[in-house]
């Protein structure tokens, strides 16, 4: 019996050696590229720390409630809660599917298709600081790169989880965020 747990054993340590990773898995594609550059602002006339806290009061003020935050490492996370989009859309699109099975399938009418309910919006903001040629860090100068992404609830009970990658998001969240550094530097 010890033998074969060995043996085992031995065996689920050494499989994992027999498989290779494909030879593009860490080549940025250009629509990662794009993204990240829709992501991603540079920020100058403030210190870490005043970038983050401005960056902290127009996440509050698009109804986010700070989840964590990490100064240290020019972290802040934040998530709020909403319905779900379309939902109308969706129940429509249900009710429709259950008159054409009533007519066209069992005659029962009873389709149960799921509907998204309720979503929950989670931001990441990650701010580092600019680096030059020395890879030095440059005096008040940052980049902040913000990702959103939604978790769906759907009534059936099942979640469905996307980032979200419309560019007026973003340019939103940084022209929000350009403002609130320049009043900050200017401590009005």
């Amino acid at each position: 019996m010890k033998t074969a747990l060995i043996a085992g054993l031995a065996l689920v340590l050494l499989l994992p050696g027999c498989v290779q990773a494909p030879q593009d898995l860490f080549v940025v594609t250009a629509e990662q590229r794009a993204r990240q550059q829709t992501e991603t602002r540079r920020y100058e006339g403030l210190k870490e720390n005043e970038l983050l806290a401005a960056a902290a009061s127009v996440l509050q003020d698009l109804g986010y409630t700070l989840d964590h935050t990490e100064p240290r490492l020019g972290l802040i996370t934040a998530s709020k809660q909403r319905g779900a989009d379309q939902q109308g859309l969706q129940l429509g699109l249900s009710l429709g599917v259950g008159i054409l099975s009533a007519v066209f399938g069992n005659g029962r009418g009873n389709v149960n298709m799921p509907v998204d309910r309720q979503q929950e919006i989670r931001v990441s903001l990650v701010a580092r600081p600019v680096l030059d040629q020395r890879h030095q860090p440059l005096d008040r100068q940052h980049l902040v790169r913000v990702t959103f992404q939604r978790e769906i609830l759907r009534s059936d009970g099942s979640t469905r989880a996307e980032t979200l990658n419309d560019p007026a998001l973003y340019q939103d969240f940084h022209a929000r965020l350009s403002k609130s550094v320049f009043l900050e530097a200017q401590k009005l």
